[in-house]
């Protein structure tokens, strides 16, 4: 059988950070402690973000730092990831917040008179832009 190397996609970040990378950089401009989690929840289900803080956690974060032009998969992506956070905080986590963190070019779905800023922003959940050097600006979302 012939084996065949898998690439990452020439549309992710050059210097794609890792989850680590990523919990430091956000602790450090947010002021709160973050990392990577994988929660148990008492149902028996099994669900991890990129970065979430205390126990319970108050924040909840997914990261999607794309680059390149947006394709169909990356919003389904961001649109998937919103919806695991909304899912987690309303049903488990009340009192948490949601942001998804995103690579600048996805800012695009956002643009005014889209109906995903209007949907994030009903549901509560914060959007962020990651730049390359891994500096956070929150989108005004609101409608």
């Amino acid at each position: 059988m012939r084996e065949t190397a898998v690439r990452e996609p020439a549309d992710t970040l050059a210097r794609r950070p890792d989850n680590t990378e990523l919990s430091r950089a956000l602790s450090a401009q947010l002021g709160i402690d973050l990392a990577p989690r994988e929660f148990t929840l008492a149902d028996g289900v099994r669900i991890g973000v990129d970065c979430a803080d205390g126990d319970p956690p108050g924040l909840l974060v997914q990261c999607s730092p794309f680059a390149g032009q947006v394709k169909s998969s990356q919003r389904n992506k961001v649109i998937a990831d919103a919806f695991k956070l909304a899912w987690l905080r309303d049903v488990h986590f009340p009192r948490a917040r949601v942001l998804l963190v995103l690579g600048e070019p996805l800012s695009r779905l956002f643009g005014r008179g889209a109906w995903l800023p209007s949907a994030f922003a009903t549901q509560r959940i914060t959007v962020a832009l990651l730049d390359a050097d891994l500096r956070l600006r929150v989108l005004d979302i609101g409608t």
